[in-house]
């Protein structure tokens, strides 16, 4: 399969305002060429720019992406931060079935210095109008946790979480759901048949039959993600199963378009940066390829999202966005295109 991953794009400079983009980087296709691109502004200072202690912006492409407006400031996540007692960051955004616009976020504890976890049950906001205005906080009656991503079919949207206040699992409470709603509005779990303990992060696909597949990774087996698969949309699902990458993955990102199958996600170890595979059928993957390293002696970075990307007359697309160092834990928001075809 041949794929080609274009050069590095500082899509915000955040270096430039003494501030940092960790976490947050939701991104939907709202229809038309129009793409609404969200990430973090975080501070400069807290744990030297990895805490979750800011809030959301986002730009507006109408392009497909080949350009962005000004930086918009979120308002729901500033007046959580405003607040002085929580942040509300967004990972995940998708467009449901009737072409609304949902955001999923985090509820962090903004009093501690990573405000990040421990983690309260997440909130959504939703547009009706292409992303130029957003409703009131909605609660999702979900469980205390940290959505790690969100899909939708021509009936559904789901979300898949850990039932944890914090990153890893450590006791049989600490389980897996999928969340599933028909009216985008009240959502209605499932558990995954996946053992929590050790694992956090995770991702959803789609096949073109309409299968799902979540992973979900564990800090004890890196290069060995675990995955099962649903049949019938999020009812059931199969015994698990494990993959194999050969440079390990971290806060994986799952995308297909068409056949063809990419995750993404930070390596972690000697050389960290962002590791990139490719598959045919979602479960079988190629060797890694770097895609950036972090620069010597800096932090940690390289949290990331896919956006498949399909404009008239183009070969279909990706946009890659991730969290790129440029001091100590501190990150600018980078983007590559990656083409196929």
């Amino acid at each position: 399969m041949a794929f080609s991953i274009g050069e590095r794009e500082i899509f915000v400079n955040h270096e430039s305002k003494k501030r940092s983009g960790h976490m947050g980087h939701a991104m939907v296709d709202a229809g038309n060429g129009r793409i609404l691109d969200f990430y973090s502004n975080v501070d400069y200072d807290r744990v030297e720019g990895h805490s979750g202690y800011g809030w959301m912006e986002y730009r507006v492409s109408e392009d497909y992406g080949r350009t962005f407006g000004e930086a918009r400031v979120l308002s729901y996540s500033k007046k959580v931060f405003d607040e002085g007692i929580h942040t509300a960051l967004c990972e995940k955004a998708v467009k449901a079935p009737d072409g609304r616009i949902l955001l999923f976020f985090q509820i962090t504890d903004a009093s501690l210095p990573i405000a990040c976890e421990p983690w309260s049950p997440p909130t959504m906001i939703y547009s009706l109008d292409g992303g130029e205005t957003f409703s009131e906080e909605i609660d999702l009656h979900a469980d205390a946790g940290r959505i790690y991503d969100a899909i939708a079919d021509d009936k559904y949207v789901y979300f898949l979480m850990e039932a944890n206040e914090h990153f890893l699992g450590t006791c049989p409470e600490h389980v897996f759901k999928v969340y599933r709603s028909e009216d985008f509005l009240h959502f209605e779990p499932v558990t995954l048949p996946i053992d929590a303990f050790g694992k956090g992060y995770g991702a959803l696909g789609r096949y073109e039959d309409g299968s799902i597949i979540a992973y979900v990774y564990d800090s004890n087996r890196e290069t060995e993600p675990e995955y099962t698969i649903s049949r019938d949309q999020g009812l059931t699902w199969s015994a698990p199963r494990r993959a194999f990458v050969d440079l390990r993955i971290r806060n994986p990102q799952l995308q297909r378009v068409g056949s063809d199958w990419f995750l993404v996600g930070r390596n972690g170890g000697d050389g960290d940066g962002l590791v990139l595979y490719h598959s045919t059928d979602g479960i079988s993957w190629s060797k890694g390829v770097m895609v950036d390293r972090r620069p010597e002696g800096t932090g940690c970075g390289y949290y990331s999202n896919m956006l498949p990307i399909s404009e008239p007359g183009q070969k279909p697309r990706i946009l890659l966005q991730y969290s790129h160092v440029y001091n100590a834990n501190r990150v600018n928001i980078a983007h590559r295109v990656i083409t196929i075809g």
